[in-house]
């Protein structure tokens, strides 16, 4: 601890001055994964622009960073995530989806067994999401695979569970078919703007994080579908390789 108080000493008097009980709090519990810790995160903190709500803010982020590692597994951060990080999450609302998703990458960068998970790409992918395409991440990372289907005659019209079920096709479907695909297909009534899920989509597999799998109406357990149910048009998304490291890093507890 002497090291740590040393650390903080050592700053410029005008650093000092700015340093509040909060952030104060958060550079002790740092302390626990080492003086080079605390000199990365005190970098991060104290920026001569940043104003106090900003720092307290980024002081409980950080704080809940660590919080999230077990004291065995900590090791000092790498400038290169934390810096970066702590400059998008000083602007994040504590409520928003995103916020959770940069906390949860730099947990990873202060953990020596979930390290790798912390690729450098996942700062930039963050900030290019809405919080609705975070819950679809988070929904194709828990479920699976995910379809959703579109009318044949009004286009881009999402199709709800109401009008699938009571379509000309699906009586023919066995019982288990009928349920596989109402529970398969995408709840698009989760998100903030429903009406944009295709929007996201095609954003999140313009970033690499979702891909297209149609495979499983040719060979797969949904095969049946295609032979007898051409009501609607079928889509069939889950997450790439790279998607399910990001979700891996950045939502999966």
């Amino acid at each position: 601890m002497n090291e740590i108080i040393e650390t903080i000493s050592s700053a410029p008097k005008v650093l000092e001055e700015t340093y509040s009980d909060l952030v104060s709090g958060a550079l002790k519990e740092a302390g626990k994964i080492g003086v080079d810790a605390v000199k990365t995160i005190r970098l991060a903190l104290f920026p001569l622009q940043y104003a106090a709500a900003l720092q307290d803010r980024l002081a409980r982020y950080i704080d809940q960073s660590i919080a999230q590692v077990p004291n065995d597994r900590r090791i000092a951060p790498m400038e290169s995530l934390i810096l970066p990080v702590s400059e998008k999450l000083k602007y994040q609302e504590e409520d928003n989806p995103i916020t959770i998703l940069y906390i949860n990458l730099l947990s990873r960068g202060l953990d020596k067994e979930r390290l790798g998970e912390a690729h450098p790409a996942f700062i930039n992918i963050i900030t290019q999401l809405a919080p609705d395409e975070a819950l679809i991440i988070n929904e194709l990372g828990n479920e699976g695979y995910r379809l959703y289907f579109l009318s044949n005659t009004k286009k881009n019209k999402i199709i709800g569970n109401n009008e699938l079920s009571l379509s000309q096709g699906f009586n023919v479907l066995n019982d288990q078919i009928k349920n596989l695909l109402l529970s398969k297909k995408i709840n698009h009534d989760i998100l903030g703007n429903p009406s944009l899920l295709l929007t996201f989509i095609e954003h999140l597999v313009s970033l690499g994080i979702i891909t297209y799998n149609n495979e499983i109406f040719n060979d797969g357990e949904l095969r049946e579908v295609r032979l007898r149910f051409s009501s609607f048009t079928y889509y069939c998304i889950e997450l790439s390789e790279f998607g399910k490291l990001f979700y891996k890093a950045c939502i999966k507890k």
